[in-house]
């Protein structure tokens, strides 16, 4: 299970640090793609592959299941990490974010997967889900017992 919020920096060849307490989870590999959030997201292989065969099972002759497809495959590539838990973010996903040598970007464990955000986006982010009490009342609701 990933958690915790973890800030680290972009080195002039485009790769970052995996945060150390996440490294024993993705041993088995990666996958990082476009989240939903303006963000990144890093899976780990064995659950990338588990909503791979999800998505693969939806109908191709729905437009948004093919999109949905789009979204989640066309993105995403393997990353592989060096002996300190670095990875090189693919060139094509820094300019799309435009992350650039030396910035900071917010790793966020959430549960399953980790989410990686830029600063902007992450203070964006946070204050809607820590600090909105409309977002905390609908937390409520999916916490209840359905009937």
């Amino acid at each position: 299970m990933f958690t915790g919020i973890h800030e680290h920096t972009i080195d002039k060849k485009g790769r970052t640090s995996l945060p150390a307490r996440f490294r024993a989870d993705l041993v088995t590999g990666a996958y990082i793609s476009v989240g939903i959030d303006k963000n990144l997201v890093i899976y780990p292989t064995q659950y990338f592959e588990k909503l791979g065969a999800e998505i693969s099972a939806l109908n191709l002759a729905d437009p948004i299941a093919r999109m949905y497809r789009r979204r989640m495959f066309n993105k995403a590539e393997p990353i592989e990490f060096d002996a300190n838990g670095r990875f090189l973010i693919p060139p094509f996903l820094r300019d799309e974010f435009n992350l650039a040598d030396g910035d900071k970007i917010i790793f966020a464990g959430s549960d399953e997967y980790i989410e990686l955000w830029t600063q902007e986006e992450w203070k964006k982010a946070e204050e809607m889900v820590f600090y909105n009490d409309q977002i905390t009342t609908e937390f409520a609701r999916l916490m209840s017992p359905h009937t």
